[in-house]
């Protein structure tokens, strides 16, 4: 124990100790020193706002400030022009350190291709739903008399009918076609035997009508290169019969013109049993429903 306490006090361990605290000293201070010089301590970048500018631009900038920048994501802004800049992180007035990286969203030089979704027959709910998960939008709504009410009828780009799996713009809007109930108001139902069925979905849509399927026959079924006509419908045009507008026809397609029966008039032997009556006054039909079946 004194042979310890002696060499605590001998100048051996006192030059040795002071040797260790001045070396530990030493490397505190050029410690500090690499922290200072790695971090650029009291040496920060503004971050400018590059929004709108060409991405090219901002790079220019960022490498001469010993910044780096990398492309995050793209969208796709009509109104801006391709490759700009249209989002930032970190946000402008940000204060960085050098070599640190910025990522950007640019705006894409063309909006993205996607597949138009099937909405025909979906309530308005479901449909909402299919065009958000699609990266689509919902334009306008227009409502036509139809026994389905607020479920899609059609689905239209730009005025016009697009059908399920074809190419369109991602984020565009997509005009719906909804059905809002059969109207108080009856009438008599057009006339659309001899018609093609895109033409007697014209005509049945301008007097407030809807055709609901067309049904082909064997000649139609064996050939595909002849346009088919209509040669039987349902309800089929009587001046005694009134049915509610938006009520939805049936329609019997073929290529034989011989199945045209009195030079383009209905059969009048195919008719409801509520119009089989003689007198003058039209019946009020309230059901979609028939005696006979049609038989080719």
């Amino acid at each position: 124990m004194n042979d310890f306490l002696h060499y605590l006090r001998s100048s051996i361990f006192i030059k040795n100790l002071l040797l260790a605290i001045g070396l530990a000293i030493t490397l505190l201070i050029v410690l500090l020193l690499y922290l200072r010089i790695y971090t650029h301590h009291g040496r920060s970048i503004a971050i400018p706002d590059f929004s709108d500018l060409p991405v090219e631009d901002a790079g220019k900038y960022i490498t001469k400030r010993k910044l780096r920048y990398e492309i995050l994501d793209s969208v796709y802004v009509a109104e801006k022009d391709g490759g700009i800049i249209v989002d930032q992180y970190p946000k402008p007035g940000s204060l960085v350190k050098k070599n640190r990286k910025i990522y950007f969203t640019i705006n894409a030089h063309a909006p993205e291709k996607i597949l138009m979704p099937d909405l025909v027959g979906i309530t308005l709910r479901e449909a909402r739903t299919k065009i958000e998960i699609a990266g689509l939008k919902i334009g306008k709504l227009i409502y036509r008399y139809d026994m389905a009410i607020n479920v899609v009828l059609e689905q239209h780009l730009n005025g016009e009918p697009i059908e399920a799996g074809d190419t369109v713009p991602k984020g565009i809007s997509v005009d719906l076609i909804l059905g809002k109930g059969l109207a108080n108001e009856r009438s008599m139902v057009p006339n659309l035997i001899g018609l093609s069925v895109e033409e007697a979905k014209n005509k049945a849509a301008d007097a407030l009508f809807a055709i609901s399927t067309a049904i082909p026959d064997n000649s139609v079924i064996n050939n595909d290169t002849i346009t088919p006509f209509i040669f039987r419908q349902h309800p089929v045009r009587a001046e005694n019969v009134r049915v509610p507008l938006g009520t939805q026809i049936t329609l019997w397609i073929t290529i034989d013109s011989a199945k045209l029966s009195g030079g383009g008039i209905a059969d009048s032997t195919i008719v409801w049993d509520d119009a089989k009556n003689t007198n003058d006054d039209y019946e009020d039909v309230e059901e979609d429903t028939y005696s006979d079946d049609y038989i080719y």
